[in-house]
C-alpha cells in the first residue's frame, strides 16, 4: 500500500506537472507543438479518469483539467509567431517522438476507459448498500486498469473468479479525499470506517463471519481474505458477498431473510484489505474450495454500473463523469431479486 501511495504521488502530481510545463514550451515550429499538445492533453484526460484519486484529493482531477488549459494556452500564445512548419533535424526528433508514444500510450489507456464502462452481460441488479454521503468507486469496471479484480480471470486465480467484477468502495470526506492523513494507521481516520451496511436485495443470508479483527494498515489477512463478511442469497443464481466488515458488527445470521434496506453491520477492515473499504462482488452460486470459488456475475447499482474514479451519492445517484458514459453501455437483461424465486 505505501507502494501505491507512492504511485500515487508520482503519477499524479510529479510527471502531470513535468507534462503541464513542456506544453508551455515552444517547440520549433506550431505543427510540432499541436502534437505535443494533443499527447500531454490525451495523458492529461487518462489520467483523469484512471488515477487512484482518492489517495489524495477527488477534486484534484479537475485541479489538473484546469491547469491543462491554462498551460495549453499560455503555451499556444508564446507560438503565435512562430513558423507553421519546419523538418526538425537531428535531436530536434526527440520532441515530436515523445509526443508520438505518449499520445500512442495515452490512447490505449482511453480506449481501456471507454471498454470499462460497458456493461458486461446478464448482470445482477441491486441497490446501493450504503447511504448518504458521497462514497467513491476505487476499483470497479470491466478492464483491468480500472479494476484490478480483473486479474482473477487469470488460470492460476480461478479459486478466487467470484470477485471478478468486483467493487471497492471508500467514502470521502468533503475535501475529497478517504481519510485525514495520506495513509493513517488509526482506522476512525478512514470516512468510511464504521459505515452502517444495509442490503442491496430482496433474499436470504447464505453464510457470515463477524469474529475476525479490523487491522491496522499496512497489515493484512491473506489467508481469510474476506475477513468478516455477509453472503447474500438474491436469486437462485446470484449470490452478493460484502465482505471486509466490521468485527461483531453483523446483525444477520445464516438463514436470515432480508429485503433491500436491512441493515447488514458495517464497514470494517478485516482479512486482506489495505485499509478500510467495503468489498462487493456476485457470484452465481456458493465457492466449493474459497467463497469467491464460482462464476462470477457483474452488478448494476441503481441502474448504474460503477468504474474507478465515479462517485455514488445515494440520493441523488452517480457522478456526472458516469453517466457521459451510461449511453455507451449494452443493454442487459433484467434479474429478479424477488424472494419469491428463493
Amino acid at each position: 500500500m505505501i507502494l501505491l501511495l507512492v504511485s500515487s504521488i508520482l503519477t499524479l502530481i510529479v510527471l502531470p506537472s513535468l507534462a503541464l510545463i513542456w506544453v508551455a514550451l515552444r517547440s520549433e515550429c506550431r505543427l510540432l507543438w499541436g502534437l505535443k499538445a494533443a499527447a500531454v492533453g490525451s495523458y492529461v484526460l487518462a489520467t483523469f479518469y484512471l488515477g487512484s484519486w482518492h489517495m489524495l484529493s477527488y477534486y484534484g482531477r479537475y485541479a489538473l483539467l484546469g491547469l491543462f488549459v491554462v498551460m495549453a494556452a499560455y503555451g499556444g500564445w508564446r507560438m503565435r509567431r512562430r513558423i507553421f512548419w519546419t523538418r526538425p533535424v537531428g535531436w530536434q526528433w526527440t520532441g515530436p517522438s515523445i509526443a508520438g508514444l505518449l499520445l500512442l500510450l495515452s490512447g490505449t489507456g482511453l480506449l481501456e476507459v471507454y471498454q470499462a464502462h460497458r456493461v458486461p452481460e446478464d448482470p445482477v441488479h441491486l441497490t446501493f448498500p450504503l447511504r448518504s454521503e458521497a462514497f467513491y468507486v476505487a476499483s470497479g469496471g470491466s478492464q483491468s486498469l480500472m479494476n484490478p479484480h480483473m486479474k482473477v480471470g487469470a488460470p492460476k486465480l480461478q479459486r478466487w473468479r467470484g470477485q471478478l467484477w468486483g467493487l471497492d468502495i471508500v467514502q470521502l470526506y468533503p475535501t475529497g479525499n478517504r481519510a485525514k492523513g495520506l495513509y493513517p494507521t488509526v482506522l476512525d481516520q478512514y470516512a468510511i470506517f464504521g459505515t452502517p451496511i444495509y442490503a442491496p436485495c430482496n433474499g436470504m443470508v447464505e453464510s457470515t463471519e463477524g469474529s475476525l479483527p479490523d487491522l491496522s494498515p499496512p497489515t493484512r489477512d491473506t489467508t481469510r481474505k474476506a475477513g468478516n463478511y455477509v453472503l447474500l442469497r438474491c436469486a437462485p443464481d446470484a449470490y452478493v458477498l460484502l465482505a471486509h466488515l466490521k468485527r461483531q458488527s453483523i446483525q444477520v445470521q445464516p438463514g436470515d431473510s432480508v429485503t433491500t434496506g436491512t441493515r447488514l453491520g458495517q464497514v470494517g477492515n478485516s482479512g486482506n484489505s489495505w485499509e478500510p473499504h467495503l468489498h462487493l462482488s456476485a457470484q452465481s452460486s456458493v465457492g466449493e474450495t474459497t467463497i469467491l470459488d464460482a462464476d462470477p456475475r457483474p452488478m448494476t447499482f441503481n441502474g448504474a454500473f460503477p468504474v474507478r474514479n465515479a462517485v455514488l451519492r445515494p440520493a441523488s445517484g452517480i457522478s456526472p463523469e458516469q453517466e457521459a458514459f451510461e449511453p455507451f453501455a449494452r443493454p442487459a437483461p433484467s434479474v429478479s431479486l424477488s424472494p419469491n424465486s428463493l
